[in-house]
């Protein structure tokens, strides 16, 4: 059956009372108000019915063991107007016609346009079975417990919204917790070890990573100038790391390009032979004591 003609079928039936039953055994009956292509059905007046079982004790004779027999139940409990999604419903049938004037079922009106079965009080309202208290499944969380939630969470963004002012009104503070001040910070570490590595070898040292973070702290000293307000914490960490890669550059050059390479080889072989003249003398020296 396609989807149109579905549609079509279910538009006959509505005012009609129908039974609907759900996928956990529930039944509920109320005229149905409208639909959708989902099957969630608006039902009015809805009277809800489940089966419970329970134990009920039965009289014994003197002396003898007391025997217990499991009792089934139906209960009943009034809705009125709901909502029933189509995933839980199971099967559909009609209880019973449409009434012949759909308004008849909210009584006749009055001249101050209430309805006399609206006007007649204030009504009774009881949980079901007979008085007891409605299944934890069907009761749901207590209203205490929802307001008493709510109210924490009310109390714990107005704390934060203070605390945040606070923060805000106080310049220092302020510009503690900002980006303006933690970007730069981060960012710190960058010079610290290009000063650190000024004192290593030069024959470690990256050519195209030296020029390349020569022009990226440049930019970032331009930027921190360009900037409104002015970042001046970011101008200093850009501008010790510029002065730190521009010693790093001139190291590089000095020992490719300026004859550092063949000035250290040179001094390495020197060195070494002066280890050698030594050892060499001191032997000389013990056999002349000998």
């Amino acid at each position: 059956m396609s989807a149109s003609n579905k549609q079509g079928k279910m538009a006959g039936y509505i005012n009609y009372r129908m039974r609907v039953t759900l996928n956990d055994g529930r039944q509920m009956t109320g005229q149905m108000l409208a639909f959708d292509k989902h099957m969630n059905l608006v039902l009015a007046d809805t009277e809800e019915f489940r089966r419970s079982k329970r134990k009920q004790n039965k009289p014994s004779a003197p002396g003898a063991s007391s025997s217990a027999t499991v009792v089934e139940q139906e209960e009943k409990r009034t809705l009125g107007l709901t909502i029933v999604r189509g995933a839980h419903i199971v099967s559909l049938s009609v209880e019973s016609p449409p009434p012949a004037d759909p308004s008849a079922r909210l009584g006749k009106s009055t001249g101050a346009g209430l309805t006399t079965a609206l006007a007649a009080g204030p009504g009774v309202a009881r949980p079901a079975g007979r008085g007891a208290a409605a299944p934890i499944s069907l009761a749901g969380p207590a209203a205490g417990h929802q307001r008493q939630t709510r109210s924490t969470a009310i109390k714990m963004a107005a704390f934060v919204k203070a605390v945040n002012a606070k923060i805000r009104a106080h310049p220092v503070l302020n510009y503690v917790c900002s980006t303006h001040f933690w970007g730069p910070v981060s960012n710190f570490g960058i010079p610290v070890a290009a000063v650190m590595d000024t004192q290593k070898s030069p024959d470690l040292i990256s050519g195209p990573m030296t020029g390349a973070l020569c022009i990226y702290s440049a930019t970032f000293m331009r930027y921190a100038l360009a900037v409104t307000p002015q970042n001046y914490l970011l101008f200093l960490c850009h501008f010790v790391n510029e002065g730190a890669q521009l010693t790093q550059g001139y190291r590089y050059l000095q020992w490719t390009r300026w004859g550092g390479k063949e000035q250290a080889s040179l001094s390495g072989a020197v060195e070494a032979g002066k280890g050698k003249v030594g050892e060499i003398e001191g032997k000389l020296k013990e056999l002349a004591k000998k």
